[in-house]
């Protein structure tokens, strides 16, 4: 069976705790080869996992790995080709029209652009209060204060309801716009690289932020990182994304202290400059295959410094290890030859 027709273990599947499930999420995108050809890109590529209540999920990966597709079909700003998405307990694909519009105020996206997530033209207060007027909440004065109480939670004065986007530094409109994701009161937020468009001094603070709000507002986060010194700072656990898939996911110390899969050691290698043990030889070969044309087998046998025949010709599934550490590697913790 293939890691797309898997179905969640009964490890998997949830429990009480568990505020956000995916269940074999799978997102592909037709695209046309030449004039009588078409494919598709397999953008996510059967997908599950579990985000517990009130905790930090990361999610860490190369550009192009279906990171931000994940999480748009996570919102249901995209729909699924197959799998399912449930978040407080509600399967998003039985919500439609008003029931979903009424639900949507549950989970929001804290964009990675702030410039381009703002409209140039339009005073900050009323960009943040629009949401909240779409959803019939409050008179204008109520959204108005409640637009200035939420300001303040980011660590900006009521001023800055009067200024234009270009009168604001990267790093206030990056919290403008977690206050705009928070008015609605959100359950879960994704924050899809928050800090990618921050420099060095100010994506601590950013972190921090979110960090706090989480536990203020009893918040539950996905966090979409290329950074992983970001995400081993903030993320309670970690899930590693590699050409549509997971590849391993486990608790942050066990991840980044004893990782399991190739990828992920070649990962931490890279940026973290060899800590926790890791060796220089702990590098990817070469360049990511296509998700038009993905390997057959294990995904990323083409890469890997320890793949065998079996690799080439069957894909593994996330196998468990201790606590719910798990790899999708025939050899986990095989280091690389030196």
């Amino acid at each position: 069976m293939s890691p797309i027709e898997r179905p969640l273990s009964r490890d998997d599947a949830g429990s009480p705790s568990d505020f956000v499930i995916a269940d074999r999420i799978v997102k592909h995108f037709p695209v046309r080869m030449g004039v009588w050809r078409r494919g598709r890109v397999r953008s996510v590529d059967g997908v599950s996992f579990r985000i517990r209540r009130g905790e930090v999920m990361g999610l860490v990966g190369e550009s192009g790995c279906g990171k931000s597709t994940l999480a748009r079909v996570l919102l249901r700003l995209l729909p699924p080709d197959r799998g399912t998405v449930t978040i407080a307990g509600r399967d998003l694909s039985l919500l439609h029209g008003e029931e979903l519009r009424r639900f949507r105020p549950t989970m929001q996206l804290i964009f990675q652009n702030p410039y381009a997530a703002l409209d140039p033209r339009m005073r900050i207060g009323t960009s943040l209060e629009a949401p909240l007027a779409q959803h019939g909440i409050g008179t204008h004065r109520e959204r108005r204060r409640r637009v200035a109480d939420m300001l303040g939670e980011v660590g900006l004065d009521a001023s800055f309801v009067d200024r234009l986007p270009r009168q604001c530094s990267g790093g206030e409109l990056q919290r403008i716009v977690i206050a705009r994701a928070l008015l609605l009161k959100p359950r879960f937020l994704v924050c899809d690289e928050p800090t990618s468009a921050l420099d060095a001094s100010l994506r601590a603070q950013i972190i921090d932020l979110l960090v706090g709000l989480r536990n203020r507002f009893d918040l539950t986060l996905l966090l979409i990182s290329h950074d992983l010194r970001v995400v081993r700072y903030a993320s309670d656990r970690v899930a590693v994304m590699y050409l549509g898939r997971i590849v391993e996911v486990g608790a942050r110390d066990a991840v980044f202290d004893d990782p399991q899969h190739p990828y992920t050691r070649a990962l931490i290698a890279a940026s973290l400059l060899g800590e926790n043990g890791l060796a220089a030889g702990d590098d990817i070969r070469g360049e990511p295959p296509s998700p038009l044309h993905p390997p057959r087998g294990c995904c990323f046998h083409p890469r890997c410094a320890i793949a065998r025949p079996r690799c080439v010709n069957e894909a593994p599934e996330l196998a468990g290890g201790p606590g719910d550490h798990r790899a999708a590697c025939f050899f986990p913790g095989t280091p690389a030859p030196r």
